[in-house]
């Protein structure tokens, strides 16, 4: 059986953000026929103006979708890189008996971080320490949460009571179910993120990356200027937390999906501890797969079209490895607080050979908020490259040639990673 079966096939897609502008095209390329909806008009939801259709119809408007749905003979529901437009999926696709990767439990299990650290803890994975209430905070600094939204919404660091109290105020005013998470803020450590794709109920390990932090975040913000793949702390990983993460994912009863978890990887000399935090069932908002399919590994956007199609992944294709020792740094310009008037750059880093990837969510007249925790990202890039010193290069030439312009011209670019610190992170 091949992927020809899915030709013609009509694939409904809840949301229309330029993330998800892949997801259509992928589909499109596989010959399915592309609907995209949301209440946006087309002018400001870009996976619309790449589909074969859209409706103007919110992605949680469950009722008028269904109807729809029956109407026009929609085979399959997908979406991606939230949380709240996969819960509409799910239930989505169980009124129209349409299969979904994600089942009601396993998205509360992965998307509310207490029940994430809980089952955690039940597979023997480490999780970094919490406190019950403010009340019971024993030092500091800590990171305050919501425990059900992702993308950074509503986080904080507080460095004392006064600043606690503000960032549980404003983490309890973003938290859907009116909860809230306040950890350890981890200092002496990297932050790691892994991913793994389930097939047939077998996880099967895709990447590891660690994040470089900008310079100016202080206690005040937690903005990751860059991702860098694979982690230098791949072996101690696979030595240490591997096996427990399989454990856990099986715990989930997870038997088709994409799951990544992020967590915290500490030095102690030679050796090396890990410690995670919070994990996501879904597609991810860095776009982690297309460093897969540059290393000729698999195109994990197909797991999540075939799988709405089919019911199962039996039809994704995996390949053996092309590109042994590829290295790839992603990079993430943000927006110091104003009204952004324009883009520089973005063509000429798209032409650059080892350029992979480029994502822009950022737009004109967008208006900026310097004084949040996580500012507004507008654009990423990825490169490419087996060696570390070219990976450099090429984003010292990105730092030279972007920026973000605000109304009277003045550059809004919040951080531009070092390219030093790329040069030399293998070596450590």
């Amino acid at each position: 059986m091949s992927l020809e079966i899915l030709q013609g096939k009509k694939l409904l897609i809840l949301a229309g953000s330029p993330h998800l502008v892949t997801l259509v095209e992928r589909a499109k390329e596989l010959g399915i026929y592309t609907i995209v909806t949301d209440y946006y008009d087309v002018q400001t939801s870009p996976a619309k103006q790449t589909a074969d259709e859209y409706w103007n119809i919110s992605w949680s408007d469950l009722d008028t979708l269904e109807r729809k749905c029956r109407e026009e003979g929609i085979s399959g529901i997908t979406t991606g890189y939230s949380e709240s437009p996969v819960e509409c999926c799910i239930k989505l696709c169980d009124r129209l008996n349409l299969p979904c990767y994600c089942n009601d439990n396993q998205l509360a299990l992965t998307r509310d971080k207490m029940l994430f650290k809980s089952e955690c803890r039940r597979s023997g994975v480490p999780v970094v320490n919490e406190y019950p209430s403010p009340e019971n905070v024993t030092s500091f600094p800590v990171i305050v949460k919501p425990v059900d939204r992702a993308g950074s919404i509503g986080v904080s660091v507080a460095t004392d009571t006064d600043s606690l109290r503000k960032a549980y105020e404003y983490a309890m005013e973003k938290s859907y179910c009116k909860s809230v998470i306040i950890e350890d803020f981890i200092s002496n450590g990297f932050k790691f993120d892994v991913t793994y794709a389930v097939c047939n109920g077998k996880p099967i390990l895709l990447s590891d990356c660690d994040t470089v932090n900008a310079d100016d975040n202080g206690f005040e913000r937690v903005v990751q200027s860059g991702w860098l793949f694979p982690s230098r702390y791949h072996k101690n990983f696979m030595e240490k937390a591997n096996a427990p993460l399989c454990r856990l994912i099986n715990n989930l009863q997870i038997k088709d999906g994409y799951i990544f978890f992020s967590g915290f990887a500490i030095e102690h000399g030679t050796d090396v501890d890990f410690v995670f935090f919070e994990t996501g069932f879904r597609l991810s908002g860095g776009h982690m797969y297309r460093y897969m399919i540059k290393r000729g590994i698999v195109n994990i956007l197909d797991l999540f079209i075939i799988h709405a199609l089919t019911g199962s992944t039996d039809l994704l294709e995996w390949h053996e490895e092309t590109n042994p020792g590829l290295k790839c740094s992603m990079i993430n310009y943000y927006s110091t607080g104003g009204t952004v008037s324009g883009f520089c750059g973005l063509d000429d880093i798209k032409q650059m050979e080892d350029c992979n990837f480029l994502l822009q969510t950022g737009r004109v007249g967008e208006k900026c908020d310097a004084n949040r925790a996580i500012l507004s990202k507008m654009t990423m890039v990825h490169f490419c490259n087996h060696s570390a010193e070219k990976l450099a290069e090429d984003v010292s030439y990105a730092n030279s040639v972007y920026s973000i312009k605000n109304e009277d011209g003045t550059d809004m670019v919040y951080d531009r990673i070092n390219p030093a610190i790329i040069a030399e992170w293998w070596n450590n």
